[in-house]
């Protein structure tokens, strides 16, 4: 996620916008599939192979609005989903649900739809009562018989790999298995562990089987909850009833106690074991709970403070020791010109694409786009973006490249963006690049 980035920019939400429940006068010269799509073909091809729901579809779309293409899948990247039931009438899923492999066709579909149903906001004026247009094709359909049967041959395949790898774990005599199936491999320490009600403070370290690193939280900040609360997994949860205050355990949780057979986000697989380690370093009750908390609150804000009324003086120093000879502007902004750019200035309302590299004042590397290998996209005045940006980009051309000194009002307040790297109050260095306006 882009850490500049205040919001969401309106996407591909549409992409299986709906159509009203009227036949408005702009679907002319389209009929009306028994789905209750408005479809006009270009391209019949006559394989009589259609999808149905659950089927795996892959095809190529073309999004159209005002005659402006919006988006367009003819890169070499079609859209390969598996087709759910619609939501609304003729949306995308009811238009491919009466096209043959190898048909292409022009679905319709009412702006004013997208904005209702899917935003669940009204038009704007721009858009109401105006057509968005989808050009389809569809390449393949694979049913879901066939896709079924595909991953439950992968669910076999990785139980399989799972159970070979925990059993002899669990068969081991140095081990200790819990009634849940949780395997203990180390544990340490004596004395009070959490009951019902009470706050923990610990860290812990959670990898894969092959000792990648999943999450952890030793060396970076100690987790402080409600023991009871809901925390990773049920096999975490259940360790954390189990290490006593100053004690340290190392366990193995199965996939029926981890993130089983769904597994999560990408990041773990399904039916992948949990290998962990978990320290206990404080185990509390609410009153000790409530002080530590106030403790540590009352000593964030005074460095909080403490930052904040260095930040002047931080900045001059910046200033002076890198030999910056530019005024601030009127809010504070230093805006140092490394390249200059070609045509009009940014303007409120533009959509703008932009290159950036984010630095604190002591020249640390936080964020780069660049390494996202694309620039970001935003339009400005949306509050979309931290204010030193739009403010420089105001002053910008395309292709224009400066580094800019901001104060923290202009960047992110008091808010940890990373709690060493960029602490609240927190002045900024930004090298910035406007690539285009669109």
């Amino acid at each position: 996620m882009n850490k500049l980035q205040k919001g969401l920019v309106l996407g591909m939400v549409v992409l299986f916008a709906v159509s009203c429940n009227k036949t408005p006068s702009v679907f002319k010269g389209f009929q009306q599939m028994e789905t209750g799509a408005y479809m006009s073909f270009y391209e019949k091809s006559g394989s009589g192979i259609l999808p149905r729901l659950k089927d795996g579809v892959v095809f190529e779309m073309a999004q159209y609005f005002n005659d402006t293409l919006l988006f367009d899948t003819k890169d070499g990247n079609p859209i390969n989903i598996i087709l759910e039931p619609a939501t609304f009438v003729g949306d995308v899923t009811d238009a491919l649900l009466v096209m043959e492999v190898g048909d292409s066709a022009r679905l319709v579909v009412l702006s004013d739809s997208v904005f209702v149903t899917v935003m669940g906001m009204e038009a704007p004026e721009e858009y109401a009562g105006k057509p968005i247009y989808y050009d389809l094709k569809l390449l393949n359909v694979k049913p879901y018989e066939e896709i079924e049967a595909e991953n439950q041959r992968i669910a076999d395949s990785l139980q399989s790999v799972e159970q070979a790898y925990l059993e002899p774990l669990m068969n081991d005599p140095k081990n200790s298995v819990t009634e849940s199936g949780l395997i203990v491999l180390e544990q340490k320490g004596k004395g009070k562990v959490a009951q019902m009600g009470d706050y923990v403070d610990f860290d812990f370290l959670l990898c894969d089987p092959e000792g990648d690193t999943i999450m952890c939280s030793y060396g970076i900040e100690s987790v402080v909850m409600q023991y009871g609360e809901e925390f990773v997994c049920e096999g975490f949860n259940e360790a954390l009833g189990m290490v006593p205050q100053g004690g340290m355990m190392r366990f193995v949780v199965p996939s029926e106690l981890g993130f089983g057979s769904e597994g999560y986000q990408g990041v773990v697989s399904p039916y992948t074991p949990l290998v962990a380690k978990l320290t206990m370093n404080e185990v509390m009750d609410k009153e000790a709970y409530d002080k530590k908390m106030a403790e540590i609150e009352a000593k964030e804000e005074a460095e909080r403070q403490q930052r904040l009324a260095e930040e002047s003086e931080r900045i001059k120093a910046y200033i002076e020791a890198n030999g910056i000879t530019e005024m601030p502007t009127e809010s504070g902004l230093y805006i140092i010109r490394d390249e200059e750019g070609t045509g009009e200035l940014a303007e409120w309302g533009d959509t703008v694409s932009v290159h950036y590299i984010l630095y604190n004042l002591d020249g640390e590397q936080v964020e780069s786009s660049y390494d996202y290998g694309e620039p970001m996209q935003f339009s400005l005045g949306r509050g979309e973006m931290i204010a030193c940006i739009e403010e420089a980009l105001m002053t910008m051309a395309p292709g224009a490249k400066v580094t800019l000194v901001s104060p923290s009002e202009l960047g992110f307040g008091e808010f940890a963006i990373h709690k060493e790297l960029l602490p609240p109050y927190s002045p900024l260095v930004i090298e910035l690049e406007l690539v285009a306006i669109e």
